[in-house]
């Protein structure tokens, strides 16, 4: 018999366990001759979370410098739902007394009360967790182009909204759990109540924080947006970045405040199952508790998950698109290593564009240095008159010689020609050399 995997093995180990149960999964089910539309959904989107499973084993084996310690619940919990599925099925496979030829009773299939498509949900969830924890992990130590990184926030957002959903999901079921334990035969009704009182007050304050949160993002966004982009010695840069770093200092606190706060959540949910499994009777009822218990801290987890992602994009990854006319000078800079995405585009018959990483010092020298060169213009959209170069003539007339002067000696120039009194008069290098 297959030792029990937990937590306390390593991240291969739970990629790989995770991979191997959604194989054995997909192949069982792959083994029945009845596949009505919702089966055939699922055997997709197996085949879709094995490709995801796959490479991640093969990452995490080959790399020791990319950090997904977080991604250990989600597997954890992707494995044992193949698992355990996969079990339901075969249970209801011999209720029905039929045959992998004969199955018809998909419908009658359920896992944690909920039917195939709700199954096919949540392993969709694990999928795009992993990518995203993917994706992120990759973009801190590269980047990705701006197409795929609009695609990537879009991804972020839809994962988290159908995890939130998720979530509601399952504390709806647990709620339930715990109003039907909450009986007055159950000598802990009194406890139940009062910690159930706690965890509806947690769920408050974190509800808070993270409204206080989004609100302060906002502000800096707009101050940022705002800004006209000041130099860092300029003066009127003080007052917006000394307002920047208190409202960071507030996220930092409120952060901290958060994991605190979702630490004692998790024990007040700990206590909440352990009172409840003490009024069941019937291990059906505490194995889906159980099972709730841990689906609920996988979701909250991966959330946190898809969070981080979302604010390294926020705080790490700069998109800009330059585009100007005429003379122009564009900047496309980073002074403190954020990544950058973007395009300088320039129009005219000057631009001058700037683009990469460089310190504050060297942006302000070569700013200075781009805006003091001064152009003339002939006429109002000309290129300057230092450009303009005079013609050279194919033939010079006035001394008969032809471009082959010119190209042996250059150009030369026209001399004024000399009147007969000036022609008769030696110079006054041809005088002092006669007195010598």
């Amino acid at each position: 018999m297959a030792e029990p995997i937990g937590l306390a093995s390593g991240l291969l180990t739970l990629a790989i366990f995770a991979f191997q149960s959604s194989i054995a999964l997909y192949e069982t089910i792959k083994g029945f001759q009845s596949h009505p539309k919702r089966v055939r959904d699922l055997i997709e989107e197996l085949e879709a979370l094995s490709g995801v499973l796959g490479p991640l084993s093969e990452t995490i084996g080959a790399s020791t410098d990319v950090d997904l310690s977080n991604l250990d619940l989600p597997l954890l919990r992707c494995g044992n739902a193949c698992k355990e599925f996969e079990q339901e099925l075969l249970k209801c496979l011999s209720r029905s007394g039929s045959n992998r030829t004969s199955f018809r009773d998909w419908a009658k299939l359920r896992y944690m009360g909920d039917d195939i498509d709700n199954f096919r949900r949540l392993l969709a969830g694990y999928k795009l967790t992993i990518n995203i924890a993917l994706t992120d992990a990759n973009l801190r130590k590269s980047s990705i182009t701006a197409e795929n990184l609009e695609t990537y926030r879009d991804l972020i957002k839809t994962t988290t909204d159908d995890l939130q959903a998720h979530l509601e999901s399952i504390d709806e079921k647990l709620e339930a759990i715990f109003n039907q334990t909450m009986t007055e035969s159950n000598p802990d009704v009194t406890e139940l109540k009062l910690i159930k009182e706690e965890r509806s007050s947690t769920q408050r304050c974190l509800q808070i924080c993270d409204q206080l949160s989004e609100h302060i993002n906002q502000i800096q966004l707009n101050t940022k947006r705002d800004a006209s982009s000041p130099g860092p010695n300029d003066p009127d840069a003080i007052p917006e970045m000394v307002t920047d770093q208190g409202l960071q200092e507030c996220r930092n606190s409120l952060a901290h405040t958060v994991a605190r706060l979702e630490r004692h959540m998790k024990d007040v949910m700990n206590q909440l199952v352990a009172k409840s499994k003490t009024a069941m009777t019937s291990e059906d009822e505490i194995a889906n508790l159980a099972r709730l218990r841990e689906e609920w801290e996988t979701a909250r987890q991966s959330v946190d998950i898809c969070s981080r992602a979302d604010s390294y994009l926020k705080e790490n990854v700069s998109k800009i698109d330059n585009y100007a006319t005429g003379d122009a000078v564009q900047f496309m800079v980073s002074t403190n290593g954020k990544v950058l995405h973007g395009k300088n585009r320039g129009l005219g018959w000057r631009s001058r564009q700037v683009g990469g990483y460089m310190s504050d010092t060297a942006v302000i020298h070569l700013s200075r240095d781009m805006n003091g060169i001064t152009i003339q213009k002939v006429g109002n959209d000309g290129p300057s008159s230092q450009d303009k170069t005079p013609p050279v003539p194919d033939e010079i007339e006035e001394t008969g010689q032809s471009s082959e002067f010119g190209q042996r000696y250059g150009r030369g120039m026209s001399l004024n020609p000399k009147t007969t009194s000036d022609a008769n008069m030696p110079s006054r290098g041809s005088a002092e050399s006669g007195q010598k």
